[in-house]
């Protein structure tokens, strides 16, 4: 059993689908003509990955940029807000996960 907080979980699961998804994505189109923009998503990918486990780890530089990350997903209508919406009141709003983070 894990004993860390439901909001951790959620958001490290939210970033790591994500993570996955991008990488799934990049390789596919880099793998066609548009390989810059194969190489963003996969770029993307990785980084979405390492907030995911700095998140889990439960570091501080993991809320910065999963927080930053998560504003980015909001323009995304209407499951990239709904996404960004449930991690930043995680990150920032929710007393039992957002004092979690340390150094």
């Amino acid at each position: 059993m894990v004993d860390k907080p439901i909001g951790i979980q959620v958001c490290a699961a939210l970033f790591a689908i994500e993570g996955m998804f991008c990488i799934l994505v990049g390789t596919g189109v880099f793998l066609t003509d548009i390989k810059l923009f194969g190489l963003f998503f996969l770029m993307l990918g990785v980084a979405l990955l390492a907030v995911a486990y700095g998140i889990w780890k439960m570091k501080k530089w993991g809320k910065d940029f999963g927080s930053a990350l998560a504003v980015m997903t909001l323009i995304n209508i209407p499951v990239g807000t709904i996404i960004g919406i449930v991690i930043l009141y995680f990150l920032l709003i929710d007393k039992n996960t957002k004092d979690l983070f340390t150094e």
